[in-house]
């Protein structure tokens, strides 16, 4: 009987599942930071939509009075400015109609590009 030596093709299969493990490995890890960067992004969207509607409910709770505002910070969120727009609403066909239109946009930086979120709401005027 002749017997080989296998010392050389265990090494080689060795490397070969190194090889395959190591790509693996990089796109867990490629998937996974590219989660974090979603995260990080929805997390600043989220804060922007509270901060929208909050700032509508307290347009509302004014009774619909106030005057337009133009990047004013917001104290609770640093780094998050606001704007607010009132202007009677008009409608494609109907044209003017005794109706105003409110519009909130929250504005912040998110990797050096300005990102922003808007809420509109229209309500019947007197």
């Amino acid at each position: 009987m002749f017997v080989r030596n296998k010392k050389g093709f265990a090494i080689i299969e060795i490397l070969i599942a190194i090889t395959i493990l190591s790509i693996a490995i990089i796109g867990i890890i490629s998937g996974v930071s590219a989660g974090i960067i979603a995260i990080s992004g929805n997390r600043n969207l989220t804060k922007a939509m509270i901060i929208a509607k909050n700032k509508l409910n307290e347009f509302q709770l004014d009774k619909m009075r106030g005057t337009d505002i133009d990047k004013e910070p917001i104290e609770e969120y640093p780094n998050f400015f606001y704007s607010r727009e009132i202007k009677r609403f008009e409608h494609d066909l109907l044209g003017p109609i005794d109706a105003k239109k409110v519009t909130i946009t929250v504005f912040w930086e998110q990797k050096y590009n300005e990102k922003s979120y808007t809420i509109t709401y229209i309500y019947p005027w007197k």
